[in-house]
């Protein structure tokens, strides 16, 4: 037996919510950590204070495209907001990049790659996910 609508629209929002978890909770460690901590701010790829306001960048991006795949898009906004989350998931991974090729506290760029590819996978839903009439 098919689901009821309800139903359905719960599945799709509770999916994409888990998308949005690592990046909601990983983020904002990895500017306290670049702010907090003088060796990981010395180790930031574009400069401690430049690092923060990407990630915080990404952040944003990232609750804003959940709100827009749950929500649904359509056209030339759909195209924006995919590309926008695949704009911000490349800076998240070119800055754990930088954490992870050199010096000695490489766990931010894991937990940066991780965010990364969250942030991959909710523009993934952006682009291929239909507007709801």
């Amino acid at each position: 037996m098919a689901g009821s609508t309800a139903s359905t629209a719960t599945d799709r929002w509770s999916a994409q919510l888990m998308w949005l978890l690592p990046p909601l909770f990983e983020l904002p460690v990895a500017v306290a950590l670049c702010s907090g901590v003088p060796e990981v701010a010395i180790q930031a790829a574009f400069g401690s204070p430049a690092t923060q306001v990407v990630l915080l960048l990404a952040l944003a991006a990232a609750v804003g495209g959940f709100a827009a795949v749950v929500r649904g898009t359509a056209g030339v906004a759909q195209a924006a907001i995919g590309g926008l989350l695949s704009v911000a998931a490349g800076a998240v991974a070119a800055v754990g990049a930088g954490f992870l090729a050199g010096g000695t506290f490489r766990m931010p760029g894991l937990l940066l790659a991780h965010s990364a590819f969250s942030i991959a996978m909710l523009a993934r839903a952006a682009l291929r996910r239909p507007a709801e009439a």
